[in-house]
């Protein structure tokens, strides 16, 4: 252990610390001599990880980041023990599939009360403890900022963490408490399989995700690490407010969209198991009727559905959604009186904007134009 280095002696709280990113990061600061709170809801395997590893400057607290009263327990838990904090990481997370459609208010709320109510909480309630110079990092996620349909809960949960880390670094500068987000996807952490998704899901999910990154690879919980200990240490010490992609250049791209099918087992919380897309997309085509042709062999059968939910309303297609935005595109041409007409005076139809048109709008307005100065030169004759 390196007594020299920034972090020994520091108090940092970690929540979601007892898997994935927010594991990571508890290795590497109590490796370095921090003091570490590790709020999470796996209590057994982090004492066992911190007996094991002898992290003897490492407290761990139950919460469920859903339920206020752990919430508040957590938060009066922290004060007591130390009475400043360094170093905040919010990296505790649920992600739940559904669309608009299939989300029920429960799953909505939890996924919002874990994503983003329980950081604005903490935030609130630990701002007076923080040391001059603290530093808070909230894990956000791409679809943040660039949507993923079935996830429309994540989406909304992280696109509102990323505004209260804007918020929060411009209410906090006059502290000097900074306040930064890393978004980070696609990671391979246990978030999928804590919801009980099957590994053969997993692997198709992070396969299809690869084929779409720039440099080839998903992303390890240790690229997300080393991008939250330089934003918490001094080298970062003018960087505020920021959200920091870490994703290999995912968002770079205009395609990399994965369809939602739904996860098999990852159910909605008060949902019945009957009320399945799949399900019903199924029983619909057992009616034979509805197909050009009747499919006889099941296997045959079972392709046709899946092709088809992946092509139903259901899900969206940035390529195809780009190609068809770019089939209404035309040419604008220089000094184009037709366009000028169309959107500054309103008064060209649209029509006009046709390819065939164009020659022939352009002939009669250059025709009227001779017009109207011949006109004017004789009305300006007296």
């Amino acid at each position: 252990m390196n007594h020299k280095n920034e972090f020994y002696n520091k108090n940092i709280v970690i929540t979601g610390a007892s898997s994935g990113i927010g594991l990571s990061a508890a290795f590497y600061f109590l490796n370095s001599g921090a003091n570490v709170i590790l709020a999470c809801q796996d209590v057994k395997s982090m004492k066992d990880i911190c007996k094991k590893n002898n992290f003897l400057n490492s407290t761990i607290i139950k919460a469920d980041l859903d339920k206020k009263n752990e919430i508040a327990n957590l938060i009066s838990y922290i004060t007591k023990l130390y009475p400043t904090i360094d170093i905040l990481i919010n990296c505790a997370g649920i992600k739940l599939d559904n669309d608009i459609e299939k989300t029920y208010q429960n799953d909505f709320n939890y996924t919002i009360n874990v994503n983003l109510r329980s950081v604005f909480i903490i935030l609130k309630e630990l701002r007076p403890f923080f040391s001059p110079e603290a530093s808070v990092i909230n894990m956000s996620c791409l679809y943040g900022t660039k949507p993923m349909c079935g996830l429309i809960s994540y989406c909304m949960s992280k696109a509102g963490l990323e505004t209260l880390t804007r918020y929060a670094a411009a209410e906090f500068s006059n502290l000097n408490i900074r306040v930064n987000a890393i978004s980070a996807c696609p990671v391979d952490t246990n978030s999928l399989r804590y919801v009980k998704v099957p590994e053969n899901e997993i692997n198709y999910f992070n396969k299809k995700m690869e084929s779409n990154i720039p440099l080839g690879r998903i992303a390890e919980v240790d690229d997300i690490v080393k991008v939250i200990v330089f934003l918490v240490s001094k080298r970062s010490s003018k960087i505020t407010g920021q959200i920091i992609k870490v994703d290999g250049g995912r968002s770079l791209t205009s395609s990399g969209y994965v369809h939602y099918k739904g996860f098999q087992n990852m159910n909605a919380i008060i949902e019945p198991d009957s009320v399945n897309i799949k399900n019903y997309i199924g029983n619909i085509f057992k009616e034979e009727k509805i197909l050009k042709k009747p499919i006889s062999d099941k296997n045959e059968l079972k392709k046709f559905i899946n092709e088809t939910i992946s092509q139903s309303n259901f899900s969206t297609r940035y390529r195809d959604a780009h190609k068809n935005i770019l089939s209404k595109y035309y040419d604008i041409r220089e000094n184009d009186s037709t366009l000028i007409n169309k959107y500054l005076n309103g008064s060209a139809p649209n029509e006009l904007l046709y390819e065939k048109d164009y020659h022939e709008s352009i002939n009669n307005e250059q025709k009227g134009e001779k017009n109207n100065e011949n006109g004017m030169k004789e009305n300006n004759i007296y």
